[in-house]
């Protein structure tokens, strides 16, 4: 039976195969038109990720600063009794307002320099807030390396220039 079949299916398939189509003189007929594409499948499951790729070359390190020379904006441990003693003094002589010159040494680009000073100023500036001194007391300037203390090329000379100057004075001196 089942050998039947199979013959059977095998049969229809030489014969449909076989069978040539002729136009109206004898001669083989032309190929038909396609008809219009039907919508394209969903998109199949991605595949596994592949291996990852070699590592880039490192950039260049950007220069150190100077060995053992700070360039911060914080205030020193011991610094801090200073600070409290103008804040008291200003808090004790309401006609006084409080100037603050931010500097630094010649070491880094203008720019930073000059970030850096002020910076340096921000920070005493918010010190002295915090301890009661009312901040349209306090008036700053920030001036990076452009007034050194000294021009010595030693480490003694460019510590004297990080720092952050102190100028009392009167109301009736600013007006």
């Amino acid at each position: 039976m089942k050998r039947g079949l199979f013959f059977a299916v095998l049969m229809l398939f030489v014969v449909g195969c076989s069978q040539k189509f002729y136009g109206p003189s004898g001669a083989p007929g032309a190929q038909g038109v396609s008809g219009v594409a039907g919508p394209a499948g969903s998109m199949g499951p991605a595949g596994p990720q592949g291996p990852a790729g070699q590592q880039g070359v490192a950039g260049v390190q950007g220069p150190a600063g100077p060995a053992g020379i700070p360039n911060n904006a914080t205030i020193r441990t011991n610094e801090m009794v200073k600070v409290s003693e103008i804040a008291d003094y200003a808090k004790q002589n309401p006609s006084v307002n409080v100037g603050l010159d931010g500097h630094t040494d010649p070491f880094g680009t203008d720019g930073y320099n000059q970030g850096l000073s002020e910076r340096r100023v921000g920070v005493i500036r918010d010190a002295l807030i915090q301890a009661g001194v009312a901040a349209s007391r306090i008036h700053s300037g920030a001036f990076g390396e452009s007034r050194p203390k000294c021009n010595d090329n030693t480490r003694e000379c460019w510590q004297r220039d990080r720092r952050v100057e102190v100028l009392i004075s009167s109301d009736v001196a600013r007006k």
